[in-house]
């Protein structure tokens, strides 16, 4: 299990609940960008209670092996999030699959660093899980991770009707797949 990868540009971690205020500070300055594609969220998602208490959570799940969330810091700048890449659905043979999912702060859009970061951190899912299979769930209009899914090799495989609840009102959602060619059973 890789805690902390490092790449060209960027550092990513998993992190535990001390990342709370940082994490509060990222979802609150992108709010208005993520917000129209997230799943409906409780009303205290918003508050330093709410995401010490998923960072502790997610933190446990990892160490469990069920999820896997990496924090993206450039390392210009190693302690202001830029992003967040998650796995989450984590399941062992016999299906050996996961759902990866993504956000990266507004202000970096156009740098490739979901690019970057979404690269190693599924050569982590592929090697150090042994992940078969990665899936992908996006809105339709989110046009901007549809691209980013089709760069990192990620294959159209349908329209799932009424898949996620966003905003109160279910969504239907493109899935996307990707396979890991290397894959050891």
């Amino acid at each position: 299990m890789s805690f902390i990868i490092n790449t060209n540009r960027l550092i990513m971690r998993v992190e535990d609940a001390g990342i709370a205020e940082k994490a509060l500070r990222f979802y609150i300055e992108n709010s208005e960008y993520f917000d129209m594609y997230e799943p409906t969220r409780p009303t205290t998602f918003y508050t330093l209670e709410y995401q010490q208490a998923a960072a502790e959570y997610e933190y446990k799940d990892t160490i469990k092996g069920r999820s896997l969330r990496y924090y993206v810091y450039t390392s210009e700048n190693p302690e202001r999030i830029i992003g967040s890449i998650n796995f989450y659905s984590i399941r062992p043979m016999p299906f050996s699959t996961a759902a990866i999912g993504y956000k990266f702060h507004h202000e970096v859009w156009g740098n490739g660093y979901a690019l970057e970061g979404c690269q190693a951190a599924i050569s982590v899912m592929f090697s150090n899980y042994n992940t078969h299979r990665i899936e992908a769930k996006v809105s339709p209009s989110n046009t901007r991770s549809i691209h980013l899914l089709e760069r990192l090799g990620f294959t159209y495989e349908g329209l799932e009707y009424q898949s996620v609840n966003i905003n109160g009102v279910f969504m239907d959602h493109s899935r996307y797949s990707l396979i890991n060619s290397d894959h050891r059973a």
